[in-house]
């Protein structure tokens, strides 16, 4: 029985693998490609672990571990770490920690959307870490039951469609170059506990599994055991199976949308005329693509917000809005629907001074170390400091390196103002963001909020885009710090 327990789910990973690109009649593109995994320490990214490297020969991947210690468990955070630390010794997997900040305002248990922030801390640390070991693929250790769950959650908060299409077995990590791959999305809880104990493997538990302030948590412990016992027996696979369904569905939809979003897209708005005459179903998925083109994510945006566009294009009236999550509004211009964001003041860093805010605006101090998280920008910025001698030169210009003594006074994060000039690196005299916008083709309903690093009040850093002659490294230089920056909506 316990052979029988490892192969079952090794070989459902190989084909996962297989539908990924590795092996088959893809092999010479996938060969010598690394595979970074999620490894929590927990059963799940434990079993994957052990996988992985059984295949790694059979697909001729290289295959690498990243672990993320939040700190927000005490001892048992540290416990998980050294863990994990001593598995991929033994098996001879190299491994890259990271350490978030105590003082990390993006990872406070007491702040609101605990999860989430910690979910936004784990994938930028990811990247990072794929971006050291050179790799295409990222693999996290969701599972069939985790799927389930999902769905779940999404019909309890009125996912549509798209929504229900939960999780897909790979997807691309928007903006970044990276795959993330899910390979035992099609495995379950109890066939993973099987294979852990066919091999003898260890692992680790985290108590905030058990937290019944987190909603999974209630809906995996509570809920779904419930709802199996005494309504629907099976309703985990059900649950499942309807996200594959769904994920089906909107692919072919989305193309469709896509389409004719191609025909419709008129300078940052979109064309409404003949909008009565699509089908619903293309009218909503046009509407996403929409808001996915403009805004970068459909995050928060719920099957009732798309109606409610669905209404304001369809109404009587020529000139109507409606407001959205996270300040956006759309607006329609009698046969264009338009997106405007009205940026909202944060007021919450009190190291920012009132010379550094924009009317209107946002203004958010950036940590010296560790992460910080502007959610009005939908950026997560990683600070690290570290001796000149030391230090890596920037892998491109989502990446920036500044003298961290010259720094000292504070770097600020804020939203773009008319009128901003940065003095671009490599080029004499200074641009206009207005102009770096334009020529970067940033849509112009994200400008207002994209985020502008700046050093007493001069723009040191556009990210992405362009670096300031702002703090700038010399042969003086004793300290640098070290700036990433991630754009919040990952997944697409």
């Amino acid at each position: 029985m316990k052979p029988a327990a490892k192969s079952d789910l090794v070989a459902k990973i190989a084909r996962a693998l297989e539908r990924a690109g590795f092996g088959g009649a893809k092999s010479s593109d996938s060969a010598g490609e690394t595979i970074l995994l999620a490894l929590s320490g927990g059963p799940d990214s434990v079993a994957l672990l052990h996988a992985l490297r059984e295949l790694a020969p059979r697909f001729g991947y290289r295959l690498a571990a990243s672990h993320v210690n939040h700190r927000l468990r005490g001892a048992e955070s540290d416990r998980d770490e050294a863990f994990v630390r001593d598995l991929c010794s033994i098996l001879g997997v190299e491994l890259f920690v990271e350490q978030a900040n105590n003082f990390d305002p993006a990872l406070d248990p007491a702040a609101p959307n605990l999860e989430e922030r910690a979910r936004e801390a784990r994938y930028a640390f990811l990247v990072e870490a794929a971006k050291r070991f050179g790799a295409s693929h990222i693999a996290t250790a969701h599972h069939a039951d985790d799927q389930a769950e999902t769905v779940m959650l999404r019909l309890l908060r009125g996912a549509g469609a798209t929504g229900l299409g939960a999780m897909a077995e790979s997807g691309t990590l928007a903006p970044h170059p990276v795959t993330i791959l899910r390979p035992m999305l099609h495995a379950w809880r109890h066939e993973i506990l099987r294979y852990l104990d066919s091999i003898g493997a260890r692992f680790v538990s985290d108590s905030s599994n058990e937290r019944s302030d987190f909603l999974r948590n209630r809906v995996r412990i509570e809920l779904m055991p419930r709802l199996e016992r005494d309504f629907a027996p099976g309703l985990r696979r059900r649950l499942a199976a309807l996200a594959g369904e769904m994920r089906e569905l909107d692919d072919f939809v989305g193309l469709a949308a896509r389409t004719e979003l191609r025909r419709r897209i008129r300078e940052d708005t979109l064309d409404i005329v003949g909008f009565a005459g699509l089908h619903p179903a293309l009218a909503g998925a046009l509407l996403r693509e929409f808001l996915a083109s403009q805004i970068g994510s459909l995050r928060r945006l719920t099957r009732r917000h798309i109606d409610g566009l669905r209404r304001l294009c369809l109404g009587e009236s020529p000139s109507a809005v409606l407001d959205l999550p996270g300040g956006w509004r759309a607006e329609r211009r009698y046969t264009a629907l338009a997106l405007e964001r009205q940026p909202e003041l944060d007021r919450s860093p009190e190291s920012v001074g009132p010379a550094e805010r924009v009317a209107g605006g946002f203004a958010v101090a950036l940590a010296r170390e560790g992460i910080t998280e502007v959610a009005q920008a939908r950026f997560v910025f990683h600070s690290s400091l570290m001796p000149a001698d030391s230090a890596p030169m920037p892998a491109g210009l989502y990446e920036a390196c500044l003298d961290a003594d010259r720094a000292a006074a504070g770097l600020v994060v804020r939203n773009f103002a008319p009128g901003d000039r940065i003095a671009p690196l490599g080029m004499e005299g200074t641009r206009k963001l207005q102009d770096v916008f334009v020529d970067r083709k940033l849509a112009r309903a994200r400008r207002p909020t994209f985020p502008v690093v700046t050093l007493q009040r001069q723009v040191a850093w556009l990210p992405g885009m362009a670096r300031g002659r702002v703090a700038l490294i010399s042969p003086q230089t004793v300290r640098v710090l070290r700036l990433r920056a991630y754009e919040s909506a990952y997944e697409k």
